[in-house]
Formats: C-alpha cells, structure tokens, sequence
C-alpha cells in the first residue's frame, strides 16, 4: 500500500517542520509548506494529497480560501484547520464550507493523530464508492446496447432522451431473456437518478404480503414477527429507482396501493399512520401483454395507463438479424476474459448455426450456451460442434385423454422441462393455479420458468 500524503500549511516554519517530522515517523509522507500559495502550486504541479493540515488565520491567503481554492479545483480530500483558541467560531464555519475537522492550537499529538486516521479512512471509503458508481455508469452506459437494427436504435434514443426529464416511469416490455433489468439500469445510470440506489425486486418471486412489506417496509409490531421497523424499497431508494420487474404478477389489491403511491408519491409503512414522501423512479416491466390482462381483467386498467408514460419495447433475438452475432462476440469475450481463456471469433458454421437458431430464450439462453462452449473448448475459435443448443425430443404432449406421456430414456431435467411447458400451456389461468398443480411454490415456479425459458414458448403454443 503506497503512503499516504499529507501537506501541512503554517506560515510558521517551526510548527509545519515540527508536525511533518511527526507524521513521517508515523509512515506518512508528509511536507510542510509555510504559505497556501506555495502549496498550491506543488499540488497543481505534482497532484493532490490525500490530507491538507492547515493553519487557519495566514498572510495572503486564509485557511478558508484555501478551502475555497479546493472546491475550485473540484478536488475530494480533507481539510483539517488548526485554530486558536478565539478563533474557533471561525472554524467552525470552516466546516460549514467543507472542512474535515478542526484542532485547537496548542496542537495535542495523539488528537492529531486520531483525527487524521479517521479522516483518511472516510475519504477513502468516499473515494472508492465514487469509483464504484463511475465503473458501474460506464458498464450500464446507452453504448454498451449493442445492435443496428432500427428497434435498438429506437431503444437507445427513448433512453438517451429520458436522462433529461425528472420521475418519469418507464414501462419496458419484451420476451423473457431480452434483458428487461439491463436496461432499467441503463435509464438509471444514464440519468440524474445515478446518485442514488437501483433496487430491483421481481414481483413474481415473492408472495403478496412479502411484496407488500418488501414495497412500504413497516412498523414494529405491523404483524407478529415485526419486532422492529423496517423501510421498504421505495423509501430506500429515495432520490434513486425501484425496477419493479414481472409486474403483470402483482395481486389486483397491491396494483390498488401501488396506483395510489405512482399518483401522490407517498405512501404509509405497513402498520404506520404517517405519510411518507419519496422521489423514487419507479421503471416497470413484463413479458405479458398487459393489453390482454386489462381486458381479462387481471390488471388495472388505471395502473396500466399510469406505468405506460413511456414504452421501452425491446426486441427478441431472433429478429436482431445478423446483431445476433455482434451481440454473441461481446459475451464471449466477456467469457473469455472472465475464464481467462482466448476467445478469437466463430467458424463460419457456428455463425450459420447462430443465424438459423430461433433462441426461445432470447441473450439470455444465447449467453448460457456461450458461456458452457468457452468452458469446455479447447480452441479459441468457436465452432458449430461448440455450440449446444436445447433439443426436446421424444416426447408426446397429446392430452387427448387427459393424460401427458414421454417415451423413456430422456434425461430428468428435459422430462420437468416438457412436463411443466405442458402445464402452462394447457392450464392457461394463473401462475399460482399452475404452480398449485404442480405442486410447487408459485416463487419455485417463476425460477423454473427461467431456467428453461419457457415463457415465449408457451406464448406460441397458447397462441
């Protein structure tokens, strides 16, 4: 770990050498400078430190205008002022204008110490989060929405045009596995929102009540278990975004509380008698077409029109045309990086069998296939033979008789595969009633769904 550097501002030589001596003992690499002037110019020729002591009353430029010299320079690193006693007031106003800390002259050793080591813990812990959230903006950014096509197009200028304009909900809508949560968070970090928390929850995996409470959070005492209060999501990501995904799932009564909140933006804790006003982006998606579930009444028709301000429809795969391909290279050789393995394109007949295949499960069954071919090859260009795409045969789902048959030998997981397809697509009422047919929890159930990507399947088979 490289030393911490620390410049040390007194017009008084004695003291700035005195503590300089002190604090290389320390392991710091410190240096004194007996002038704000000086030292500004070694900070604007050589970088800033990670801490500036400083005196307070100087000839030529004061600790407070230095502070203000900091702030000009858009610079993150903490001050602290070393004062008289009968200038403390001063100091303090000092803080109010973005100082660290203040010490007292006589300067106590061991408190200087002290306060230097937590300024230094807490501007480093500042510095990296800043770091974290500009990586994560860059990863999350409107570039990375690969294709040419003239929907994706579309897609990135909705997104480009929405970092401008302040709480606007945004309804995504697309296939399972076109990555709906991708570009919630794009519109997230591409907007004002970035500063605060992305929370994403999947109304589908969760039974009413939990959502409910995983919403509005509660009181102590709200219910038995509640033994003390907790904030829910919305009041969490105040000034950030809620990505509200699979809300097609949400029961009638908590699309009711939902609308209530989108309409006044407060909304009362489970339990609670206050109102609680948030700023939170609300984004919303689905694979269902909610057109159909308004009309079957399985979704408000209210809610409908509040969440759809503006529509983000993303594309499948299959329509992308050769992006497909463009969209494959970037995984692999995000893939390769990650397994630390060469990856130096495709042959001809894996980008034709890449073309001709329909990827039901859209990106994501495309980078689950690209992921096991980089694992288990052993060249660096991938071939046709590479490539395992998923194969359903021997199996006859002619219900005629009420009955569902398979011939034998097939592998467990295409049996559950086939068997639960079957289900949905013959039992076409509700993801509890097939779940409770199956036997499973309906969060069991939308896992299940995932993993072998069922639902445009059993959207084509339903017709």
């Amino acid at each position: 770990m490289s030393q911490k550097r620390i410049f040390i501002v007194d017009d008084d030589p004695k003291i700035g050498e005195l503590f300089a001596t002190v604090l290389e003992r320390d392991g710091y690499a410190a240096r004194s400078f007996v002038s704000a002037t000086e030292m500004l110019e070694v900070l604007d020729a050589d970088g800033a430190p990670d801490l500036i002591l400083t005196d307070l009353m100087m000839p030529e430029i004061s600790g407070i205008q230095l502070i203000e010299e900091i702030h000009k320079r858009n610079l993150t690193l903490p001050v602290i002022i070393m004062t008289a006693h009968s200038s403390v007031q001063t100091a303090v106003e000092a803080m109010r204008l973005g100082a660290y800390h203040y010490l007292q002259k006589p300067v106590n050793l061991e408190e200087m110490r002290a306060l230097l080591g937590k300024a230094l813990d807490l501007y480093s812990d500042k510095i990296e989060l800043k770091e974290i959230k500009t990586q994560r903006k860059k990863k999350h950014s409107v570039s990375k929405i690969l294709g040419s096509s003239a929907e994706i197009e579309e897609v990135r200028k909705t997104i480009d045009t929405l970092k401008d304009i302040p709480n606007t909900i945004v309804l995504i809508r697309g296939e399972t596995g076109t990555g709906k949560n991708l570009i919630a968070q794009t519109i997230h970090y591409a907007s004002e929102w970035s500063s605060g928390r992305f929370m994403e929850i999947n109304c589908a995996a969760l039974p009413d009540n939990l959502l409910e409470s995983e919403l509005f959070g509660y009181e102590k005492g709200a219910f038995t278990d509640a033994r003390a209060a907790k904030p829910g999501l919305l009041e969490l990501a105040d000034g950030g975004t809620v990505f509200l995904d699979e809300i097609d799932t949400m029961s009638l009564a908590l699309q009711a509380k939902l609308l209530s909140f989108l309409e006044g933006r407060t909304f009362r804790r489970l339990g609670g008698v206050d109102d609680i006003r948030v700023s939170t982006r609300i984004l919303c998606a689905t694979n269902a077409v909610l057109e159909e579930s308004v009309a079957e009444k399985r979704f408000r028709k209210d809610l409908f029109f509040r969440i759809n301000v503006v529509s983000v429809k993303l594309p499948a795969l299959r329509q992308m045309g050769k992006d497909t391909l463009l969209i494959a290279e970037k995984a692999a050789e995000s893939f390769g990086a990650d397994f630390n393995k060469p990856f130096e394109g495709f042959t001809e007949a894996a980008e034709a069998k890449l073309l001709a295949y329909d990827w039901p499960g859209n990106v994501r069954e495309l980078r689950n296939v690209l992921e096991r071919a980089l694992i288990f090859s052993s060249s660096p260009t991938l071939d046709a033979k590479d490539l395992l795409l998923l194969k359903t045969q021997g199996f006859e789902t002619d219900n005629a008789d009420g009955y569902f048959r398979f011939r034998s030998g097939g592998a467990l997981e295409e049996l559950e595969y086939e068997y639960i397809k079957h289900i949905l697509a013959t039992k076409k009422t509700s993801y509890a009633e097939v779940a409770r047919l199956l036997g499973i929890s309906k969060k069991t159930l939308w896992e299940k769904r995932k993993k072998y990507n069922l639902d445009e399947e059993v959207e084509e088979m339903v017709g």
